[in-house]
This record gives C-alpha cells, sequence and structure tokens, in this order.
C-alpha cells in the first residue's frame, strides 16, 4: 500500500527474509476503504459486509465482488482484528513476534530460521498502542503513559509484553511469544533431530518410576515443548499439579490441576510449589525454578517423597551448571541426590551452507543422572556425527538400578522393554496428532485395562 494512505501498518515492497505479499489496492479502493472504515468506526455494530453495500448504494459506487472482498478482508484486520499482526500470527512456523518501534521492521522468529526482519511495520505511535490494547482487553489490562508496562498472557496461552516510553527508548515495543495450539509429540521432536529414539524409549521407560526430571536449557530452546511431549509417557490416571507463571503446558492427563503466580496478590512460585505438599499430588510439575526460595520449596517436596516425580525447568547449559546454580541457591550436596535426572536442551545456531543462511536447531545435548551429588552423563551430544549417543556409564546407570527394585525386573527385562518401547515409536507415525500419539503410547504400554472401582 502506498504511503499516502495509512492504516497505522504498512507492507513494504522489496524482498525481506520474511515476506508477506503487499496488498494491491488502486486510489478508488482506498478512499473506499476509508470510507467504509469512518462508517464502521462511527457504528461498530453494523456488520462489514452491509456497511460496504450501503455505502456503495448511497455513493453510486460500483464495485465488483473480489474488490469488495479484499476490502472487506482488510477492513476486519482493522476492525476486529490486530492489524498487520493478524498475518504473522496466522503462520504456526512462527514463534515469536517483536515489534521494536514505529516505521521499524517487525521481526519475527521463525521456528526453523531464527530471527528474521519482515516487511510489515507499524507507521502510527497511537495504532500500535492501540493494537496493543486490543490485544489485552479480554483481560482487563492495557498500557498507557501512566501505566507504561505490560506483562500478560493470552487466552491461548501466549505471552504478551509490552512498554512504553520513558521505559522504551524506541517509544514503543512488543513481544508476543506464540502458544503451540498443536503440541508437538515425542516422535515429531525425534524426527526434528531433538531426540534420539534410543534416549526416548529409555526415558519412556524410567519415567514410569519415581523419577525427578530437571530440564535445563537456554532461552528458547524447547524446555517447556519437551516436557510436554514427555507427558505423553505419563500413565493417564495420575493426578498431576502444575505450578506455573505462565500457562503453557498442554497435558492430555484429566486429572490436572493448574495453578499460577499473581504478583499483583503476592502469590508467588514459592507459595504455589508450598501449596503442593496439602495437594497429595502423584507428579509435580514446576514451570521454572529461578531463585533461592523456589528452589529450597521444591527440594522440601522431593525430599518429603511427596508425590511419584517431580519435573521442573531451570536456565543453565549443562547438568553440571545445574548442580551449581543450585548449590548457589543453598541447596546441600548431599541433597542433590534428590534430583534423578537431569536433560539439557539448547538453542544451536549453525551456517547453513547450501542455503547460504544461518538458521537454528533444537538439540538434546546430555541426559545425566545425578550421584553422590554429581552428574553421570548416560547421553551425550556427539558434535561429529550429531546424534545423541549413549556412553558406556549407562549399563551402571543407578536409575536403571531404581527402576528394576520398583518394578522387581532383572536387568535384562528392562533393557529388553527398552527397546520394545524404540521399536513401537519407530512404527508410529510423525503426522499423528498429541493426543492421539498419547493414547497410542497408553495403550502400547498398558496391554490391559485396569478395572474400574464400583461402589455398591
Amino acid at each position: 500500500m502506498n504511503k499516502d494512505f495509512d492504516l497505522g501498518w504498512n507492507l513494504l515492497e522489496g524482498q525481506t527474509p520474511y515476506f508477506i505479499k503487499p496488498i494491491e489496492l488502486s486510489s478508488r479502493e482506498k478512499r473506499i476503504l476509508s470510507l467504509l472504515l469512518e462508517r464502521l468506526l462511527q457504528n461498530p455494530s453494523v456488520q462489514m459486509e452491509v456497511a460496504l453495500r450501503e455505502l456503495c448504494g448511497e455513493k453510486n459506487i460500483v464495485l465488483e465482488r473480489v474488490a469488495g472482498g479484499k476490502l472487506v478482508a482488510i477492513a476486519k484486520k482493522c476492525v476486529e482484528g490486530f492489524g498487520v499482526l493478524d498475518f504473522i500470527l496466522a503462520d504456526d512456523e512462527v514463534e515469536e513476534i517483536s515489534v521494536i518501534g514505529v516505521n521499524k521492521p517487525i521481526f519475527v522468529f521463525h521456528r526453523s530460521r531464527g530471527w528474521l526482519e519482515s516487511n510489515a511495520l507499524f507507521t502510527s505511535q497511537e495504532h500500535a498502542v492501540d493494537t496493543i490494547n486490543k490485544i489485552a482487553r479480554p483481560l482487563g489490562r492495557r498500557v498507557s503513559f501512566q501505566n507504561p508496562r505490560l506483562n500478560a498472557f493470552l487466552p491461548d496461552g501466549s505471552r504478551l509484553h509490552a512498554s512504553l516510553a520513558p521505559i522504551c527508548l524506541n517509544g514503543v515495543e512488543l513481544t508476543i511469544r506464540k502458544f503451540k495450539k498443536q503440541p508437538f509429540t515425542a516422535k515429531q521432536l525425534a524426527s526434528l533431530g531433538t531426540f534420539s529414539l534410543d534416549a526416548l524409549a529409555f526415558l519412556w521407560t524410567v519415567l514410569f518410576a519415581d523419577v525427578s526430571l530437571c530440564i535445563a536449557g537456554n532461552t528458547g530452546s524447547g524446555k517447556t515443548t519437551t516436557l510436554n511431549a514427555l507427558f505423553s509417557f505419563i500413565p493417564l490416571g495420575e493426578r498431576i499439579v502444575v505450578t506455573e507463571e505462565t500457562p503453557e503446558l498442554n497435558l492430555v492427563q484429566e486429572h490436572v490441576v493448574k495453578i499460577i503466580a499473581n504478583d499483583e496478590l503476592g502469590i508467588t512460585m514459592k507459595d504455589l510449589v508450598k501449596d503442593t505438599l496439602r495437594m497429595r499430588p502423584d507428579r509435580i510439575v514446576i514451570g521454572e525454578v529461578r531463585s533461592r526460595d523456589e528452589a529450597h520449596a521444591l527440594f522440601d517436596s522431593l525430599l518429603a517423597g511427596q508425590a511419584k516425580g517431580s519435573c521442573f525447568t531451570m536456565h543453565a547449559n549443562s547438568s553440571a551448571e545445574v548442580l551449581q546454580r543450585l548449590r548457589a541457591f543453598g541447596i546441600a550436596q548431599e541433597d542433590l541426590n534428590a534430583i534423578d535426572l537431569v536433560l539439557v536442551q539448547k538453542r544451536i545456531s549453525f551456517f547453513d551452507k547450501c542455503m547460504r543462511e544461518q538458521k537454528e536447531l533444537r538439540r538434546v545435548t546430555e541426559l545425566a543422572e545425578i550421584t553422590d551429588g554429581k552428574p553421570r552423563v548416560l547421553f551425550y551430544l556427539n558434535p561429529r556425527s550429531g546424534f545423541l549417543e549413549k556412553t558406556t556409564l549407562l549399563r551402571k546407570s543407578r536409575l536403571v538400578q531404581k527402576v528394576l527394585q520398583n518394578y522387581s525386573f532383572t536387568e535384562k527385562e528392562f533393557w529388553n522393554e527398552v527397546f520394545r518401547r524404540k521399536k513401537f515409536l519407530e512404527r508410529t507415525s510423525n503426522e499423528t496428532e498429541f493426543k492421539t500419539f498419547t493414547e497410542q503410547v497408553q495403550d502400547f504400554a498398558f496391554s490391559k485395562e485396569r478395572p474400574a472401582v464400583v461402589l455398591e
């Protein structure tokens, strides 16, 4: 669209790494669209198609159906939608959207290509702020010069952060981290190279035992995505209590209780973790451990044997770094054994020589058990092959011995079970949706249905 017609946003001509095809409007169509938007602003309850038809009748405008449909579509983005952001929000490959000011390109984080500059931008500060407030309106929140900072999560689970001057030197900024509506399955993560099937089959087998798991990694490495995928391996009948600051997990188990921190009410993650001690969970999930108080509350739960297994995430780049951070939080060396497994996942940049561009990979770089307060790496990412490979420590794993005791397996039976599950994962389709995949996993793991308890 030409710069003489201002919707408050624009799609520029010229190729960019993330390119949205500009909308071609003639001068006549721009005048009609301007009149239509003015009419809709005066009477928001009228249907757009009706408003356009009445406008054409009053002004004696003859408009082809295709042109009329195009104008209505743009008007809907302006009035009912979020303007230029609608184009990007509709792309499932985009994980994050970043507005860095007015008349500056909007950047997107693409699932496979990383950060990309787009040809979309806001041309008006007022319109950018209005768009932010339109997104936050269902939450009863808004951003203004009196309240220049906003952190919220949208009804679909997406995270929203925005700020204005004087906090933001760019005048206005907005970050949306999108929530994936259809979660990745463990098999899909393996097909993307995040996991190996050997490591997945091993995890599936040990997670049936009373195992506590820490998933660590750098920002945007997919820690929550992996945690969500691994819950396909957790029996459906378990009671799971989830504590998060931002709702991100999308579990298929029915007996799930979700509690979230609320800074405005003074309810912290530490408070929520303590509350789980009174809720008789089978498993506790803690979205992220970031502070001394949260770490101590977590270990109070782990050492009390409150649940079959606890899962949590942390920012750290190795299993050794996880333990180092926990010790810095004041966790005693001997208490670190309460963590059974540390899974480290990283977001790794690499240069694609064929495409001549930088890309992003998410890879599990190590899977380590904790023994005597120290990590013992069972699987590691071989930098030469690029595959997650077993180490010689796997056969002597303390965790395997724990599973053998829990399920009265012999060591041979355990490894046979791991092999069976690997073969099952090889046979499953990458196209299977998360819920269906979970049902297939559960059917395979439990050959017989558990009888229901009937009260006479």
